[in-house]
């Protein structure tokens, strides 16, 4: 596979990914003022948690390698686009539970 194709294929797995974790925050808030303390509430949770993890170090994978093709192409690859576009839902899920654990006295 051709590395620039397998760069935006990772950019575009942040994008998706990165959506995906914004979605399930919601509905992580959601369930939790909604249903209260449960197995449901605990499984989206969870599920959260496992977006927020791969999402972060798919993140920082995509940036990597695609500024490095960048550097060597001399021009911002398609997949460096596609993962500065799939920053802001991760950005904004860290800070929101960075407040939180800072507001709450963690």
């Amino acid at each position: 596979m051709d590395k620039a194709k397998k760069n935006k294929n990772i950019g575009l797995a942040v994008l998706i990914t990165g959506y995906l974790t914004f979605i399930s925050w919601l509905l992580a808030i959601f369930t939790g003022v909604n249903i209260g303390i449960g197995w449901e509430s605990y499984t989206v949770l969870a599920f959260f948690i496992l977006l927020m993890a791969s999402s972060g170090i798919l993140l920082i994978l995509s940036v990597i390698l695609n500024i490095l093709e960048s550097r060597e192409s001399n021009y911002m690859s398609k997949g460096l686009m596609l993962t500065i576009f799939g920053f802001p839902p991760i950005a904004f899920c860290y800070v929101a539970i960075l407040i939180k654990a800072l507001t709450e006295g963690h």
